[in-house]
């Protein structure tokens, strides 16, 4: 077994637990005697002066590191115990409601973090006389604006507005610092032009990270900030940091990847997914967790970094891991996600017919990638029926998710999708003018979306499709600008590169002829 494999290995383990600090100093690095199960060596450093009793920093602090490597739930947990220990504590119940808005999915319970809020005190203005003036009070009052009035965008805009000038008046703090950086990035939604946000943002979390190396929310947010084929190279030394600052966090651990398949790093794509699905596979083992969540995740771009390898092997064994999952765990949502792995396994490998057996079920029908790789995959094996069905599901899909909030961007993934199987079944049927008109649409469309965050959507990118179809019509010139302009959205892509490569060799060996 190599250092890039996993097989089926499941890792059930508990958490190390350590000693208490003595120093007793509030708000800094350290624990009381009262608190020791809380003691967390493993998730970054901070320093966060507050007012709370001392019997309460620890949970406050494992709180605030946790959330700000996403690990939610620990977080919250974290929070209550805090809550528990000193019912007075004002950012205990701040650092509870901020848990259940997850800023950069745009997911939030405004409902559960407004009772957290009351219970510390009715009303946002009893509230703010309740919390300690200065940095906490200006916390409380940005979280109010957070789960305030109106639409979650303008929410979103008004906490990083309060946000602002809470570090406008407190430019020292790095804590301040930290959550403006990843408000900021609260604000960016797909589909949005430009950098600028993500910039700035990026900017901040570095100077935090320059004052404190430790700090997990300046690292995992430069990653998110330049998540981007354009700017990921910025970020490579917070990706290749970010992972032993918190080792604890199964996300710090995944979190390195998107800058890694951003510059085709595709070794270390698969090394930190292992890493990742290891620690949430145990995490989620360990507290009883509903499946197909964070440990999925890194599953699924575990797959996907074996099938740029080149290493069908183990990427069979990580959808099988999926699908073992799926039956010992039979939700929709695992379901979802081994479906996802399935397709996105089909179409990486080419294996056309793996699909062949598998019905377009009901329980199938809105699911975009499996449709996808049910209509290319029966289109390559000139199974047009079952080709046709599946353009007709991506067609009711687009059309249910384009009335949806914010549904646009998906909607023309979904378009996407569908123009590359009917191109696939025009090809079938030798109708070559047509096929190219379809890919001609499909690739005017992918130009308007931004760079994938990941691996691509859709799952089979349509300049490389397109390119693949020139190449085949011995167009080897236009291939090669198709195959180009996949690379600079998905650097290194294995295809794309091999596409390039074979269209470039044959214009050169043709230049050479006498």
């Amino acid at each position: 077994m190599n250092r890039y494999t996993i097989g089926l290995r499941v890792f059930v383990a508990t958490v190390a637990l350590v000693g208490p600090s003595v120093c007793p100093q509030v708000g800094a690095e350290t624990a009381s005697a009262a608190q020791p199960m809380l003691i967390r060596n493993d998730l970054g450093t901070i320093d966060f002066p507050n007012d709370g009793a001392q019997d309460a920093q620890q949970a406050f602090l494992t709180g605030v590191k946790a959330l700000y490597s996403f690990e939610f739930n620990e977080a919250a947990d974290a929070f209550r115990i805090a809550q528990a220990t000193d019912p007075g504590f004002a950012l205990a119940y701040w650092g509870e409601a901020i848990s259940y808005n997850h800023a950069l999915w745009q997911e939030t319970d405004p409902g559960t973090a407004l009772s957290v809020l009351n219970k510390f005190a009715p009303s946002p203005e009893a509230r703010q006389i309740k919390t300690p003036a200065g940095i906490q009070r200006g916390l409380m009052s940005a979280v109010d604006t957070l789960f305030g009035n109106g639409n979650k965008l303008r929410r979103d805009i008004a906490y990083s507005e309060a946000m602002k000038n809470l570090h406008q008046a407190y430019p020292d703090d790095n804590e301040v610092a930290a959550l403006y950086s990843l408000s900021i990035l609260g604000t960016v939604r797909q589909g949005d032009k430009g950098v600028g946000r993500q910039m700035h943002a990026a900017a901040i979390a570095q100077s935090v990270l320059t004052k404190n190396p430790n700090h997990p929310g300046a690292a995992h947010f430069i990653i998110h900030a330049l998540d981007d084929p354009e700017h990921a190279v910025l970020a490579l030394p917070a990706a290749r940091t970010y992972a032993g600052i918190a080792p604890g966090a199964p996300h710090a651990l995944h979190m390195p990847s998107h800058i890694f398949v951003q510059l085709g790093m595709w070794e270390d794509v698969v090394s930190s997914n292992i890493k990742s699905y290891e620690a949430a596979e145990k995490v989620a083992l360990k507290n009883n967790m509903e499946r197909g969540r964070s440990e999925f995740h890194s599953l699924s771009w575990l797959l996907y970094g074996y099938t740029q390898l080149g290493n069908f092997t183990e990427a069979k064994a990580a959808l099988e891991l999926a699908k073992k999952t799926e039956k010992d765990s039979p939700t929709r949502r695992v379901h979802n996600g081994a479906m996802a792995m399935l397709a996105r396994y089909v179409v990486e490998t080419e294996n056309w017919t793996e699909l062949a057996g598998l019905s377009s079920e009901k329980k199938n029908y809105k699911h975009l990638d499996l449709q996808f790789a049910l209509g290319l995959s029966a289109a390559k094996r000139g199974d047009l029926e079952k080709a046709n069905n599946a353009a007709t599901h991506l067609k009711a899909l687009h059309e249910n998710t384009r009335g949806q909030q914010n549904g646009v961007y998906r909607a023309k993934i979904i378009t996407i999708s569908e123009l590359e199987v009917q191109a696939a079944i025009a090809t079938a049927q030798n109708d070559m003018i047509a096929a190219e008109e379809l890919l001609k649409n499909a690739v005017a469309i992918e130009a308007t979306l931004n760079a994938p965050s990941g691996p691509p959507l859709p799952v089979k990118p349509s300049f490389e499709m397109y390119g693949e179809f020139l190449l085949a019509a011995g167009r080897m010139s236009e291939a090669a600008e198709q195959f180009e302009q996949s690379l600079l959205r998905t650097p290194n892509r294995t295809k794309s590169v091999s596409g390039l490569k074979k269209a470039t060799q044959e214009l050169t060996d043709a230049a050479e002829l006498p």
